[in-house]
C-alpha cells in the first residue's frame, strides 16, 4: 500500500486494520474532513491518516469545536460531516452542540475513541459502563463496534442512518484495541449501503390539502427551517403566490435559517402567537416547520383554538406532536410542496379579494413593525452608546447576497431577524439548541465548506468566551471568518429572566450571576495570532469591518454596547 493514498486510486476490499478501514469508508461516502480533539486511544487513527490524503483530519483544541465545526460543514454541504471524539470526557464536552444538531436534524456522526475493552469492565481510565446514553437521546442512532471485522459494516450504517430523512446525528464507540488490530478488516461497498429516504405524500392527503387551501379565505403559511435545507423555496414561493398568502418565518427562537425570501411581496416577518394574522387565518400551513419549540410555561394558546392546522414535514414525530392537526403530510419538503403547487392549480379569483386583502394588512402590520425599528435605530444612532439595533442596520449595509451569516447573539437575535435578515438577502445559520459557543465552530465549518461565501458570525461576549478555544483552529488553518462580539459586558438573557421574573433584582436594579464583563475580546484574539479589533463608537464599526475582510484568516471585531440593551424581556 503506497503512502499516500488519492480518490483516484481504486479503494480496497480489505484493510490492514480497524483505523484503515474507517478512512476507507469515510472517503467511499465522500466525507473529506474529520473534526476532532484527539487524545492517546486516538493513536492508530491519526497515524492511518498518513495514508489518506484526501480525508483531512482538522485539529481543535476541544471538543465542542470539533462538533459545531462539523454541524456547520454538514448544514451546509448537506453531506454526513465526522468529529472524532475522545473518550467520555471528550463525548461529554461534546454533547452540548450534539443537541443542536439533533434540533436541526444535521448529519453529525459522532465517532468516539474509548479504552480498549479489555479494562471497559474494570472502570479503567475514561471509562464509563453506560457510554451510549451519553449520546443516545440526541442521536437517531447509536453503537459501539464489538469486533474490528464489523467497523466497516457499522460506520457505513451509521453515515447511511445519519444521510437519510430525517437527517440527524448518528453515534458509533470505537475502542481502541479494535481500531489497532492488526488483521483483515472487510470494507464493504458504500455505493450498496446507501438508501434515498425521500417519500412522497399520500396523494390522498395532498388533495385534501389543496381543497382546504385554495377554498381557504385568509390562509397563512408558516415557513420552516426543513424548506431551506432541501432546497424547496422555489416550490413554497409557488405555493405562496398561487394561494396570495402571507408568509411568516418560524417564531424567533426556533428560526435556523431563511426559509422564504424575505424581500418577496408576500414575506410578512416572524411568527406570533399574539399578531392579528394569526388570529384571524382561517387555515394555518406549517410548511417544513418542527413543532415550536416552547421556551417558557404558557397558558396562552400557540395557535387560534379552531383553526385548521395542515403541517408538512419529513419527520412523523414533529406532526401533531402538541398541537391538533387536521392534515399531516410526512414527506420531504420539496417533494411535497411540489405537489400541493400541483394539486392547487393556477391561482383563480375565489375568495380572490379577501385574501388579496388578508395579505395587504400582513405586509402593511410588518412595514409598520420594521418602519418603527428604523425610526428607533436612526435614534439611538446618535446615543454616544453603541445599541444592537444600530449595529446591525449598519451591519446590514456591508453584507450582500454572497454572505452569510451565523448568529448566535442570544439575545441579540431578534434584532438580528428584523434590522439584518429584512434588509440584506444573506444565507443565514442559527441554532434553537441555546448552547452557548456553538455559532464558533458552527462559522468555521461554513466557511471551510463555503470557501466562495463570505462569512460573518454574530455572537454574544458570553458566547465567545464558551467558544474561546475555536480561535486556535482557524488561525492555525487561516479560515478566514469575520466575527461580531456584541460586548454588553453581561448574561443578558438571564437579565432579561429576572426583570420577567419581578422579583428584587428587577426592582433593586442588581443582577446576581449575570456580570461577565472584563475580559478584552480584541487583545485576547490578537493573542492567539487573530485579527482583533475594539470599536467603542458606531462610526468606527464600518472601517474596522472593512480591515477585518481583508485579514488572512479570523477577525474579531468587539463591539461595545449598550450594558442596558439585553433584547426583548417578553417572552412572546
Amino acid at each position: 500500500m503506497s503512502a499516500d493514498r488519492s480518490t483516484t486510486e481504486p479503494s480496497i476490499t480489505v484493510a490492514r486494520n480497524g483505523a484503515e478501514a474507517v478512512f476507507e469508508v469515510l472517503r467511499r461516502w465522500g466525507v473529506d474532513k474529520v473534526f476532532t480533539c484527539p487524545g492517546s486511544t486516538e493513536a492508530a487513527f491519526l497515524d492511518a491518516s498518513h495514508r489518506y490524503s484526501d480525508v483531512s483530519v482538522v485539529l481543535t483544541t476541544h471538543e465542542s469545536i470539533a462538533v459545531s465545526m462539523a454541524d456547520g460543514y454538514a448544514r451546509a454541504t448537506g453531506r454526513p460531516a465526522v468529529a472524532n471524539l475522545h473518550t467520555n470526557v471528550g463525548l461529554a464536552n461534546g454533547i452540548a452542540h450534539l443537541y443542536c444538531a439533533h434540533l436541526a436534524k444535521s448529519p453529525v456522526v459522532i465517532l468516539n475513541g474509548l479504552k480498549s475493552t479489555s479494562i471497559q469492565n474494570r472502570s479503567g481510565f475514561t471509562t464509563t459502563p453506560h457510554i451510549r446514553d451519553f449520546a443516545r437521546q440526541y442521536a437517531k442512532w447509536d453503537w459501539q463496534t464489538l469486533r474490528a471485522d464489523a467497523i466497516g459494516e457499522d460506520l457505513n450504517r451509521a453515515l447511511k442512518i445519519a444521510a437519510a430523512e430525517p437527517m440527524g446525528p448518528t453515534y458509533l464507540g470505537l475502542s481502541q484495541d479494535l481500531l489497532e488490530e492488526r488483521s483483515s478488516v472487510p470494507v464493504p461497498p458504500a455505493e450498496k449501503h446507501r438508501v434515498t429516504a425521500r417519500t412522497r405524500p399520500d396523494p390522498e392527503l395532498i388533495a385534501v390539502a389543496s381543497r382546504l387551501l385554495s377554498s381557504s379565505r385568509q390562509p397563512l403559511i408558516v415557513a420552516g427551517y426543513e424548506v431551506a435545507r432541501v432546497g424547496a423555496l422555489g416550490e413554497l414561493v409557488t405555493l405562496a403566490e398561487r394561494l396570495n398568502a402571507p408568509v411568516v418565518a418560524e417564531d424567533r427562537r426556533t428560526m435556523e435559517s431563511v426559509a422564504f425570501p424575505t424581500s418577496h411581496n408576500n414575506y410578512a416577518g416572524l411568527f406570533s402567537p399574539t399578531s392579528e394574522m394569526v388570529r384571524e387565518a382561517d387555515v394555518i400551513f406549517l410548511a417544513g416547520a418542527r413543532t415550536f419549540v416552547e421556551f417558557e410555561a404558557s397558558d396562552a394558546p400557540v395557535f387560534p383554538p379552531g383553526t385548521p392546522l395542515i403541517h408538512l414535514n419529513s419527520d412523523a414525530t414533529e406532526l401533531a406532536k402538541i398541537y391538533p392537526t387536521e392534515i399531516a403530510l410526512v414527506c420531504n419538503s420539496k417533494l411535497g410542496l411540489a405537489d400541493l403547487v400541483t394539486a392547487v392549480g393556477s391561482w383563480s379569483s375565489k375568495n380572490g379579494d379577501t385574501r388579496r386583502e388578508f395579505l395587504n394588512r400582513a405586509r402593511a402590520t410588518y412595514s409598520s413593525i420594521r418602519q418603527q425599528a428604523r425610526d428607533e435605530s436612526e435614534q439611538l444612532s446618535n446615543s454616544d452608546l453603541i445599541s444592537v439595533s444600530a449595529l446591525l442596520d449598519n451591519l446590514a449595509s456591508l453584507l450582500d447576497e454572497s454572505s452569510t451569516v451565523v448568529d448566535d447573539s442570544v439575545t441579540s437575535s431578534a434584532a438580528v431577524k428584523s434590522h439584518l435578515l429584512g434588509n440584506v438577502p444573506c444565507h443565514y445559520v442559527a441554532t434553537a439548541g441555546g448552547s452557548l459557543g456553538w455559532g464558533i465552530g458552527t462559522a468555521f465549518g461554513t466557511k471551510l465548506a463555503t470557501p466562495d461565501r463570505q462569512v460573518v458570525a454574530i455572537v454574544g461576549d458570553g458566547v465567545f468566551q464558551f467558544g474561546l478555544p475555536g480561535l486556535w483552529t482557524a488561525v492555525h488553518y487561516k479560515i478566514p471568518v469575520v466575527f461580531i462580539v456584541i460586548n454588553n459586558g453581561s448574561y443578558a438573557a438571564v437579565k432579561a429572566a429576572l426583570y420577567r421574573y419581578g422579583g428584587p433584582a428587577a426592582k433593586s436594579g442588581r443582577f446576581p450571576g449575570t456580570d461577565i464583563s472584563g475580559p478584552h475580546y480584541a487583545h485576547i484574539s490578537r493573542g492567539f495570532g487573530a485579527f482583533g479589533q475594539r470599536v467603542e463608537r458606531l462610526v468606527d464599526f464600518e472601517a474596522a469591518f472593512r480591515s477585518a475582510l481583508k485579514h488572512d484568516g479570523p477577525a474579531v471585531i468587539e463591539v461595545m454596547t449598550d450594558p442596558d440593551d439585553i433584547g426583548p424581556i417578553q417572552t412572546s
